[in-house]
């Protein structure tokens, strides 16, 4: 059995990496897709991936990080958006050290540990909508 500490904590920490997330899809939502996409392709343009992949990839991110903070934040399909997340994490990487933006990746590899962390410890995910439907680990 769990601790409630444990809960407690898994959810604090759930929380506030879904925010985290969330708020990078919601802010670049609001400021406008086209301005984050454009202006972040422009670093990308140096590296060796084709400009109309990267383009798309970046129109997307914002929608993609937006659905993946709610969906941590609630604690809904934790476990697939935790590995959704890692593998949007090891995307967002290959852009970035093709590019030799060791600073990013290394933000990055922060990022990558925590969904790590998160996931390893899933099974204290008590305290959210699954926690509540009986699918804690889901």
């Amino acid at each position: 059995m769990l601790s409630d500490n444990k809960a407690v904590a898994y959810a604090l920490m759930r929380v506030a990496l879904g925010l985290n997330i969330f708020g990078h899809g919601f802010f670049r939502i609001l400021s406008g897709v086209g301005a984050f996409a454009n202006g972040a392709v422009q670093g990308m343009d140096k590296g060796p991936l084709p400009h109309a992949l990267t383009l798309a990839f970046l129109y997307a991110t914002p929608f993609i990080e937006l659905t993946l903070g709610l969906l941590l934040i609630a604690g809904f399909l934790t476990r697939l958006a935790l590995v959704a997340g890692a593998l949007f994490m090891i995307a967002l990487t290959f852009g970035t050290v093709s590019t030799q933006n060791w600073a990013g990746a290394s933000t990055q590899l922060i990022y990558s540990f925590v969904f790590f962390a998160m996931l390893w410890l899933v099974e204290a995910n008590s305290i959210s909508v699954d926690g509540a439907r009986g699918a804690g680990n889901i």
